[in-house]
């Protein structure tokens, strides 16, 4: 039993010293990564953990995103996105970053009866508590924001909504 006690100042010891060192998430992600896990590995996991808490993705460019079966993917040239159900083609559209006016959106709805996507990018700061919503009618949408690392000062949003494409016109608000 006094062996069992020990063991157990020592976890709590380290534990507490992982808390002061590098922060909570980072110590709680070690705390239950496998025993081979090394603390680069549990670092990069409390990232992504708090990346996806706070609703906005770091991503790397060409690496794919998906929403209503559609595929999106950002590069340093812009948001590509293929919409095959409503287009009925394979080739990819691109919103073009430098097409888009600082402080402004440029979006696009693409969609069949099942739904629509609504996608664009917003040319500004993009922080972990960025937000886009867009109102349509009496509904609003929260979207996902994605945005490349290194602050390239635009992201992407999109956001795959169940109903198709009316006359409506999107009312886009963006909040950093």
């Amino acid at each position: 039993m006094h062996k069992r006690n020990r063991g157990r100042t020592s976890l709590v010891a380290v534990v507490a010293a992982a808390l002061l060192a590098a922060g909570a998430g980072v110590a709680a992600a070690a705390a239950h990564a496998p025993a081979k896990a090394s603390p680069a590995h549990a670092a990069t996991f409390a990232k992504a953990v708090q990346a996806s808490a706070d609703g906005v993705q770091t991503v790397q460019p060409g690496q794919k995103l998906t929403a209503g079966g559609d595929t999106l993917w950002l590069t340093p040239e812009g948001l590509s996105i293929v919409a095959p159900k409503s287009s009925g083609s394979d080739q990819p559209e691109l919103i073009r970053v430098a097409d888009v006016a600082p402080g402004k959106v440029a979006t696009m709805a693409s969609g069949d009866a099942s739904g629509t996507l609504w996608a664009g990018i917003y040319r500004g700061p993009v922080s972990a508590s960025t937000k886009v919503t867009l109102k349509l009618g009496d509904r609003t949408l929260d979207a996902q924001v994605a945005t490349l690392a290194g602050k390239p000062g635009w992201g992407a949003f999109y956001v795959f909504d169940t109903h198709k494409v009316g006359a409506d016109k999107p009312v886009i608000a963006v909040e950093s």
